[in-house]
C-alpha cells in the first residue's frame, strides 16, 4: 500500500462516518496533503509533553549563587562546632565544673582561659572524696608527661609512678560534698588531675583536662 493510501485509511478510521462522501478530505486530497506534508492529515493525538522551558540565564545564576551560599554556611557552622575554643575566656567567666562519681572524674569548662582568679566548682557524688590537682608545666616536661598520661587517662598509680615536674596545687573535696575554690592561674599550660583517696600519695588518677592560660 502506498504511503498516501495508508495515511488516508488512518484518516478514515479516525473519522468514522456513514458515507465516505461526508469526509472533509477525499482520497485525492489526501495524496495532495501528503505531498505537502500538511498538518491537516494528523490522524492520531500526540502523546507526551513538550520539554520544560529552559530557565532564563539570570534565574540559573541566582539559583547557583543561592546553593553556594547554603554550602558556605554549612561549612562555617561545621568549623564552629569542631574548632573548639577560638577566643580565650575571661578568668571571671570561666566557671569550670569538676564532678567525681567514684568511677570517673569529668571536667566541663573552657580549655583556653585568660590568666586571673578562676573559680572551680567541685562535686563528689561518690562514697569517697577526691583531690583536684592543677599542674603548671613547661616543655619538655609537659610533652613527657602527656606521652605517659594523655588527657582521658584513667590509671592506678604505683610507687614507681613519677611525680609530675611542675607547679602543683590541690584541694580536697569531701565525700558527697560540693566545694567552690579559686585558683590564681597565670599564663602557661595546666594539666588537671583527679586523685583518690584524699591523702598525699594517690592510688588512682584521672587526667581530665589540659588548659592553656594566656595573658588578657
Amino acid at each position: 500500500m502506498k504511503d498516501a493510501e495508508f495515511i488516508y485509511s488512518l484518516y478514515v478510521q479516525a473519522n468514522p462516518v456513514p458515507d465516505p462522501d461526508l469526509l472533509l478530505v477525499t482520497r485525492d486530497e489526501a495524496v495532495l496533503l501528503t505531498l505537502e506534508r500538511s498538518p491537516d492529515m494528523i490522524t492520531e493525538e500526540q502523546v507526551g509533553s513538550p520539554p520544560p522551558p529552559t530557565p532564563p540565564k539570570r534565574r540559573r545564576i541566582a539559583a547557583a549563587v543561592g546553593a553556594a551560599a547554603v554550602l558556605i554556611a554549612a561549612i562555617a557552622a561545621a568549623a564552629i562546632l569542631v574548632g573548639g575554643d577560638s577566643m580565650p575566656v575571661a578568668a571571671a567567666d570561666a566557671d569550670p565544673v569538676v564532678v567525681f562519681d567514684g568511677t570517673t572524674c569529668v571536667y566541663e569548662g573552657p580549655t583556653l582561659i585568660e590568666e586571673g582568679l578562676v573559680e572551680f566548682a567541685m562535686t563528689s557524688s561518690a562514697d569517697e572524696g577526691f583531690n583536684l590537682v592543677t599542674i603548671r608545666m613547661d616543655e619538655p616536661a609537659l610533652s613527657q608527661q602527656l606521652e605517659g598520661g594523655p588527657v582521658g587517662t584513667d590509671w592506678a598509680t604505683t610507687p614507681d609512678t613519677p611525680t609530675p615536674e611542675g607547679e602543683l596545687s590541690s584541694v580536697g573535696v569531701p565525700t558527697g560534698d560540693t566545694l567552690t575554690s579559686g585558683w590564681l592561674l597565670r599564663a602557661g599550660v595546666y594539666l588537671l588531675d583527679c586523685t583518690t583517696p584524699i591523702r598525699a600519695v594517690p592510688e588512682h588518677v584521672w587526667r581530665i583536662a589540659q588548659v592553656e592560660v594566656v595573658a588578657p
